[in-house]
């Protein structure tokens, strides 16, 4: 008689993931695109946030358009943080509103970050060739100059 195979968790703690299939030059180069594509796509979130911010709660914001129509296309909305407790009822302390919503305001930023990041890399390997045709069409340029 055999044994049943046993259910394996992916949740194991002990579990090592396997990495010795990438080489050390996918390490070398894709380490430094994955961190800079994270960090431009979280600054990118975090601008369209803040402007999406401002817009929402903008009072005397100067802007081109005229207060009314201004108030209409971002539908103006004052600041109004109402703390709750765990029944839902409304706490007097404002300033813990704050403080209990980071930790999920800084959650969803990240995520947005994650998918986001891959249209970032496209635009900064888009960006590179670009710089580099740059530089060589500029070499060819002063080469061309200098020698005829």
């Amino acid at each position: 008689m055999s044994n049943p195979p046993v259910p394996v968790s992916g949740n194991r703690g002990d579990a090592k993931p396997d990495i010795s299939g990438q080489s050390t030059l996918y390490k070398v180069v894709m380490t430094p695109i994955i961190f800079v594509s994270f960090i431009l796509s979280l600054a990118i979130v975090d601008l369209k946030y803040s402007m999406h911010r401002s817009h929402y709660h903008a009072e005397s914001r100067p802007s081109r358009l005229p207060p009314w129509l201004h108030r209409i296309v971002y539908k103006y909305r004052p600041y109004q943080y109402t703390a709750v407790d765990e029944n839902g009822k409304p706490v007097e302390d404002k300033d813990g509103y704050y403080h209990s919503k980071q930790r999920k305001l800084m959650a969803m930023e990240a995520d947005d970050a994650f998918q986001m990041r891959g249209i970032v890399v496209v635009g900064l390997v888009l960006t590179s060739f670009m710089a580099v045709w740059g530089v060589w069409w500029t070499l060819r340029w002063a080469l061309a100059k200098i020698f005829w």
